[in-house]
């Protein structure tokens, strides 16, 4: 009898071992995605709805809260990735396309002075935009490719 677990426990979430199925993966993965656009455009626009006091108050605090809120949540795109990858029978190294969109955008926002003082700007932006691309192609195709069946070296299967 299949065990009909929807959303996965934070043992799962943060943890690239095992393997889960199509449906799991779909629900938690673009949670996720829905959670960083919603910290990212929420950062986007707090400034505009807050005093320029308040902003300049708050502005490194929520920078940093946004970086680790982000580091945590693509951590856990990556285990959900690396436990989708084993489903199909692939390696969790290939998870690590997640971090081709998420380091320029972090390297932007620690160093965006220096980033922008040297006239790489523009450079950044587009290999965050290629590597955003990469996640959303990766995230599509693990949505939609079917998982080996029985059991295989990451372990049984999520559907058995």
């Amino acid at each position: 009898m299949a065990k009909h677990h929807f959303l996965v426990g934070a043992n799962a979430m943060f943890s690239p071992r095992g393997r889960i199925n199509r449906l799991q993966f779909v629900l938690n993965f673009w949670a996720c995605q829905v959670l960083i656009f919603i910290i990212w455009f929420g950062i986007a626009i707090l400034p505009d709805a807050l005093s320029d006091e308040w902003a300049a108050r708050l502005d490194q605090p929520l920078n940093w809260l946004t970086m680790v809120l982000t580091v945590l949540l693509y951590y856990a795109l990556f285990c959900l990735c690396a436990t989708r990858l084993h489903d199909v029978g692939l390696s969790a190294w290939f998870g690590l396309i997640l971090f081709a969109g998420f380091i320029p955008g972090l390297i932007s926002s620690i160093g965006g002075d220096t980033i922008e003082a040297a006239g790489l700007t523009d450079m950044v932006n587009f290999v965050a935009f290629l590597g955003n691309l990469a996640v959303l192609i990766l995230g599509i195709a693990l949505s939609v490719w079917p998982g080996q069946p029985g059991d295989n070296p990451y372990g049984p299967s999520p559907d058995a």
